[in-house]
């Protein structure tokens, strides 16, 4: 495995970890965070191993620091935000998901290194900049 490859890889360990982190932790009785750390926790995962084995291309990084944004507010969203376990994790996993994705952004070259290759449908290109001067 090459060395840009280590945040999608880690991200990959940080969906599982959600995924068992209900039981781990033991907050398994609140099915609102149970459920939130299951669905969140295979989306990373899934993303993050199709970033791994070279079949997805930068957006699916992207969706790893909204998965994260998400993780840090669904606590009061689905007001959960009062058992320190949940919350705590939800809110450090949020962050770790979110960094991890825009790392695998910047170093996984030819794939996203640059934020311009994720959008760059919408972005003219040198020859229509040319045409509209």
């Amino acid at each position: 495995m090459g060395g840009s490859k280590w945040p999608s890889t880690l991200a990959v360990l940080a969906g599982v970890w959600l995924i068992i982190s209900p039981f781990v932790l033991g907050y398994n009785w609140i099915v609102a965070a149970v459920w939130d750390d299951i669905l969140v926790g295979i989306l990373v995962a899934v993303l993050a191993w199709s970033r791994v084995a070279a079949s997805a291309g930068p957006l699916a990084s992207w969706m790893h620091l909204l998965l994260g944004i998400w993780l840090i507010i669904s606590p009061f969203v689905f007001r959960f935000s009062d058992v320190s376990p949940a919350s705590t994790n939800h809110v450090v996993m949020g962050v770790i998901i979110g960094v991890l994705g825009v790392w695998s952004v910047v170093v996984l070259p030819g794939r996203g290194a640059d934020w311009r290759t994720t959008f760059s449908s919408a972005l003219p290109t040198e020859k229509e900049r040319r045409r509209r001067r």
